[in-house]
């Protein structure tokens, strides 16, 4: 979400003892911990559901440490390039740099020297792209959202409209408690951050405009993360018309880069005229739309026009809204889709959970729109297309970061290896070719001397590069806010909920309106994608060129000839 704080809900204390209790602590200890006190078998050794719903187990590490060399890494198994998968080499010189990514890196310099890792059972994926995170709110468990629904930010910011205002407690700029943020997103595959807050040594934090030090060498400016990109904080909710209390100029948006304001985030007319006042200055080429749940079909079209991405955060617009952007419509305009956790407070602890919400989201109520590399990409590549870094992260190419995340292959194979995958089976991350967090025999390869810790019943590292924080300040942070993972086999104690619901449509899909908008397949627009009435559309579905053909599953909805 966006706003200012943490929300703390009725019982989220107990849930956090439950969940760290038993042995101690639940992954947070500076010596190894096992995972009792998480609702997960610690006997089951990391056991991972795969696509059908089994469970598959973790089996031996799919990473080995073929050559110890003396400059660079080189990793040989399946490498998940934006091209397609490719059976190959991957090679990271002494500067951290990726100098090949081909199915043989043999004639590249600093081949020979450098230290070889065989991955025959494990995906190569660019490090994950967080889009979007208030990291700075990430003190306390996910609130409990006791199924309430709002129809803008500002009910449950503001109480608007006589809603159930939510408690909003303060931020947090404790290096330590960033940093156990930070981790959870690491944990999860992902090296770089859009958002506020941030730290340096964890994940790049392409947002920290005050700290360029924290882009850890990429080129270019950072973006301006912008919350109230109208002057709203108060709660000014307008209807029609521009009297907003201070429009952000393109002098100030764009100064520091790439732009990436929240924009109508709501369902109400409210949340779709703020884009109208912003489309004509604001939405550009440089600008990632930071949730876009409020929007039209010919809004969405605007954003394709003027060339902007979406950054889609579907766990907590659906807890706060029960509904979340119209993905199945960006999609048809083509618009580029990055993805982000939002905050701990209504959305994901990591990027993984977010790909999980996303991913069944896509499969029950989109009719599988985005396929596993277009899922993929909104974790990685998309993520450098939304912040201005294409080229330098999110990509397996020459010239990149080393920012690396590896994934074992027992949630699935390629695409859906990282899709499916959880935080056991990420088996290594490099930032700029270093580990941040892995496999314990193969981080020692790389970087000797890192903390140990038992993650799902395999042997972990964690490497701290924070200054003035060590793995037992993170610690010590995670136990009073938030476990830093959970196995893949329970959710995520507290977890908000991923299912669409309002008063509407409170039953989910069914045999008789299989998109779960609250609608009969019979008289539903579109039967087969989740399409419901938005205040924004007035009293019927979406169907802006009356073809018939709601605009959630009409791939021309502005071109009645077309469907």
């Amino acid at each position: 979400m966006r706003s200012l704080s943490l929300l703390f809900g009725v019982g989220v204390t107990t849930l956090l003892v439950a969940a760290c209790s038993s042995t101690g602590t639940h992954g947070t200890g500076e010596t190894p911990q096992d995972d009792a006190g998480t609702g997960i078998d610690p006997t089951a050794d990391g056991g991972a559901a795969n696509k059908d719903g089994g469970v598959l187990p973790a089996g031996p590490n799919p990473c080995s440490v073929a050559a110890k060399g003396t400059a660079g890494v080189l990793i040989s198994g399946r490498l998940l390039l934006t091209s397609g998968p490719l059976d190959g080499e991957l090679l990271i010189d002494a500067a951290g740099k990726i100098s090949c990514a081909a199915a043989s890196c043999k004639a590249t310099a600093g081949y020979a020297a450098a230290t070889h890792l065989a991955c025959p059972t494990a995906v190569i994926s660019p490090g994950l792209v967080n889009a979007h995170d208030h990291t700075d709110f990430n003190t306390a468990p996910p609130i409990d959202s006791k199924q309430l629904r709002y129809t803008h930010r500002n009910g449950w910011r503001k109480g608007t409209g006589g809603e159930t205002k939510l408690t909003e407690p303060q931020t947090s700029n404790d290096p330590k408690v960033i940093a156990a943020a930070e981790l959870r997103f690491v944990m999860g595959g992902a090296t770089s951050l859009l958002g506020s807050g941030g730290i340096g040594g964890m994940v790049r934090n392409l947002a920290n405009f005050k700290d360029q030090t924290q882009l850890e060498g990429l080129t270019g400016k950072t973006v301006y993360f912008d919350t109230f990109p109208l002057g709203d904080s108060t709660g000014v909710e307008i209807a029609s018309g521009c009297a907003y209390p201070a429009v952000r100029s393109t002098g100030q948006a764009f100064a520091d880069g790439n732009y990436a304001p929240h924009v109508a985030e709501g369902i109400n007319p409210a949340a779709e005229n703020e884009f109208t006042c912003e489309k004509a200055t604001l939405i550009t080429a440089r600008t990632a739309l930071i949730h876009g749940v409020g929007l039209n079909a010919t809004d969405i079209a605007q954003v394709a026009t003027n060339k902007a991405t979406l950054i889609w955060s579907p766990r907590s617009n659906v807890a706060l809204y029960g509904n979340t952007a119209a993905i199945t419509e960006y999609k048809h305009a083509g618009v580029p889709i990055a993805m982000g956790t939002d905050w701990l407070a209504s959305g994901s602890m990591n990027m993984l959970r977010e790909l999980a919400c996303a991913d069944s989201l896509n499969e029950k109520y989109f009719k599988s729109a985005l396929t596993d590399e277009e899922l993929w990409a909104a974790a990685t590549h998309n993520g450098a297309v939304a912040s201005g870094f294409v080229g330098q992260i999110g990509d397996l190419v020459v010239g990149a970061q080393g920012d690396v995340a590896i994934f074992d292959e027992t949630s699935g194979k390629d695409y859906r290896a990282v899709i499916a995958a959880g935080v056991e089976n990420v088996r290594l991350v490099l930032k700029g070719g270093k580990p941040l967090y892995g496999d314990a025999d193969v981080v020692a390869a790389l970087k000797p001397g890192c903390d140990a810790l038992s993650v799902c019943g395999i042997s972990k590292s964690v490497c701290v590069d924070t200054a003035g924080v060590t793995f037992g300040n993170i610690s010590a942070a995670a136990i009073s806010s938030y476990p830093l993972y959970f196995c893949k086999t329970a959710a995520p104690t507290g977890e908000p909920s991923c299912t669409p619901y309002r008063d509407t449509y409170p039953m989910g899909t069914s045999a008789t309106d299989r998109d779960g908008d609250g609608l009969a397949d019979a008289s539903d627009n579109c039967p087969d994608v989740f399409n419901p009435t938005r205040p924004l559309d007035g009293a019927t579905q979406a169907d802006t060129d009356m073809d018939g053909a709601g605009d959630a599953c009409d791939a021309a909805p502005l071109d009645a000839a077309k469907k």
